[in-house]
């Protein structure tokens, strides 16, 4: 970067962490956090949970947006049990009280509360270390529960390093409360056009693939192949029990030859076991959702029912790594 830097009179030419709101529409009040980091560009909310908006390489958008854009946490609440709250985004944190259907009686939203919980204590910086590497770091902290609630405590990190193409998220989880607490969890990465179109080869390493609807029963319908959009056409979801390398690292890559750009998305499944994929090849909602989790999404009585529900005991902590890298 040193010769980099000769060429340039301010380094926000190359990078830079920004904060901004937004004025206007769903998003008006949104507190968020632009991010450049060369070819790579991408947005951070701050009032929601700290997740990744909008994510464009070279110049190509790759994240998904639902037909709300993008819109604020006080917004997403609003419509808590609905899939109005489902804005999308590169990656949204379903949990930690609820992944799947929203239950009003008991106050569990579609995909939990999480997700719009804003974020206190942020902050960002950016450093040269001491090997002349440029770091740009966001993080902050979410509360997301109440009143004779739980009390699960998250922190958060972003970091990308100048010259890659990759962003990397730690999460720490911790019970501070008293009794044992749920502890569901789904991080839901989204890609959409262009970069996702009908010549992009998805690759999962599967022991099993099903459907949801299926259950028990091996995929007949082609999880890899991603289609034309369908007019009134269904999602479909799918279920993997994904490989990982000999530390329990799984690898999932989306590459678009056309546009030569690759998307490979890595964590460890020894803390996030369940790997789900969203393919929505609907007109309109043209999508595909790498979905590693902890939990199914059947929502929070399934997995109680079953007695499968994931949880944290008072003072236990969990430290989660996911990785987004574009090349």
């Amino acid at each position: 970067m040193k010769n980099e830097l000769r060429k340039t009179g301010c380094i926000e030419q190359l990078a830079y962490i920004r904060q901004v709101e937004y004025l206007e529409g769903p998003a008006k009040g949104l507190r968020a956090y632009q991010v450049r980091n060369g070819a790579l560009t991408f947005t951070v909310e701050a009032d929601k949970c700290l997740d990744l908006a909008e994510v464009s390489y070279k110049g190509v958008n790759l994240s998904f947006l639902s037909k709300n854009g993008l819109s604020s946490g006080e917004y997403s609440r609003s419509y808590a049990y609905s899939n109005k709250s489902v804005m999308g985004g590169m990656m949204f944190t379903c949990g930690n009280d609820n992944v799947g259907p929203g239950n009003p009686g008991r106050q569990l939203p579609v995909h939990g509360s999480l997700r719009f919980t804003p974020a206190s204590h942020t902050s960002s910086e950016c450093y040269f270390d001491e090997n002349g590497t440029y770091h740009m770091v966001i993080s902050g902290e979410m509360e997301p529960d109440g009143l004779f609630e739980g009390h699960i405590h998250v922190k958060r990190t972003i970091e990308t390093v100048y010259g890659s193409g990759k962003i990397v998220i730690t999460d720490r989880f911790q019970n501070r409360g008293y009794v044992e607490e749920p502890f569901m969890l789904l991080y839901h990465c989204n890609f959409s056009y262009p970069f996702l179109d009908t010549c992009c080869e998805l690759h999962i390493d599967s022991d099993q693939v099903v459907l949801r609807e299926e259950m028990g029963t091996p995929a007949k319908l082609p999880y890899e192949k991603i289609e034309e959009p369908v007019d009134g056409g269904e999602e479909q979801v799918f279920f993997h029990q994904a490989r990982g390398d000999k530390d329990g690292v799984v690898t999932v890559s989306v590459y678009n030859p056309s546009l030569n750009i690759r998307a490979n998305i890595r964590y460890n499944k020894q803390v996030l076991p369940k790997l789900i994929q969203w393919k929505s090849m609907v007109s309109g909602d043209y999508a595909l959702g790498i979905e590693p989790a902890n939990c199914l999404v059947f929502g929070r009585a399934y997995e109680e029912e079953k007695k499968t529900l994931p949880c944290l005991n008072p003072g236990e902590e969990k430290e989660i790594r996911l990785e987004l890298e574009f090349e």
